[in-house]
């Protein structure tokens, strides 16, 4: 990536795979932590971004010889889903929204930089030498504790 540009980069990608997914299956995105809104949102899917951790097998690789090799990241997300109401994430309706974001990311396990993605987002990450991956983990009930530690939330699939 362009080094002027990477600062933007995190953002840039929470901002793509948002939009993509708002796209497929055209229920509404939201980022930030996985909970209620205070007023009623309708049918959505929430992205948490809990961790960035360094890429140990890029780590030492350049994006051209000789130079110093960049900040290669790894971004894991947690996906969850609400129903109509926007606040209860344990229902039918809830789950087959999880559903329809698990497929369409399922989708988009090669995430190529097309046009048609907003200008700032494509500066951002326009000079990545790969396509961006996304890939699944599982969510253990010990992550999911970590994750909402302190939080007078309940647990959320």
């Amino acid at each position: 990536m362009a080094l002027a540009k990477t600062a933007k980069a995190i953002g840039a990608i929470t901002d793509a795979i948002s939009q993509r997914l708002n796209s497929r299956t055209n229920i509404a995105v939201s980022v930030g932590r996985p909970e209620p809104p205070a007023a009623a949102a309708g049918n959505r899917l929430n992205l948490f971004l809990y961790e960035v951790e360094l890429d140990g097998n890029l780590r030492n690789i350049p994006l051209d010889e000789g130079q110093p090799p960049p900040l290669w990241l790894v971004l894991k997300y947690l996906l969850t889903a609400f129903d109509s109401d926007g606040k209860t994430s344990e229902s039918i309706a809830a789950y087959e929204n999880l559903g329809a974001g698990i497929r369409a990311l399922q989708e988009l396990s090669l995430f190529p930089l097309t046009p048609g993605l907003p200008a700032p987002l494509l500066e951002a990450l326009s000079d990545n030498p790969e396509d961006l991956k996304i890939t699944f983990d599982d969510a253990s009930s010990e992550l999911l504790s970590k994750i909402m530690q302190g939080s007078d939330e309940k647990y959320r699939v």
